[in-house]
C-alpha cells in the first residue's frame, strides 16, 4: 500500500515538472519589442540626422550594422544602414530578430527608416 501511495505521488510531480516545463518551452522570451525599438530612434533621431550620428546611435546600443554604399544587384539597397537586433525574441521553434533599415540621401542625411521584426528558425 505504502508503494503504491509513493508512486502515485511520484508520478503526480512528475507529470506537474513536465506540464511546467511545456508551458514555460511554449512562452516567447521576449527582450526588446519592434515598438519600444521604434519609439527609442524616434527620441533620439530625425529626419535628416547624419549618417555618423546614426552609427554613433547603433554602436552605443551594441547593435550590429552595416553600411552599403552601392549594391547594383539590389539598387534600393544604395546608401542604407542594415541594422540587426539579434535574438530579440524566442521560442521552442522561433527566434524573433528586429530589422532596422536606415535609408540616405546624397548628403548622408537621414531620409526615412523602417522597423520590423524577422522571424526565423531555431
Amino acid at each position: 500500500m505504502r508503494k503504491v501511495f509513493w508512486t502515485v505521488l511520484g508520478l503526480v510531480v512528475l507529470i506537474g515538472l513536465v506540464a511546467g516545463m511545456v508551458y514555460k518551452a511554449r512562452r516567447a522570451k521576449t527582450t526588446v519589442d519592434v515598438a519600444s525599438v521604434e519609439k527609442d530612434i524616434r527620441d533620439h533621431l530625425s529626419v535628416g540626422t547624419s549618417r555618423a550620428e546614426v552609427e554613433s546611435y547603433l554602436n552605443q546600443r551594441g547593435i550590429q550594422h552595416s553600411y552599403v554604399e552601392e549594391s547594383k544587384g539590389a539598387p534600393e539597397y544604395n546608401r542604407t544602414e542594415l541594422a540587426m537586433i539579434r535574438e530579440a525574441s524566442r521560442t521552442r521553434l522561433v527566434r524573433g530578430d528586429i530589422q532596422i533599415i536606415f535609408k540616405f540621401d546624397d548628403q548622408d542625411r537621414l531620409l526615412r527608416y523602417s522597423v520590423k521584426e524577422i522571424l526565423t528558425g531555431p
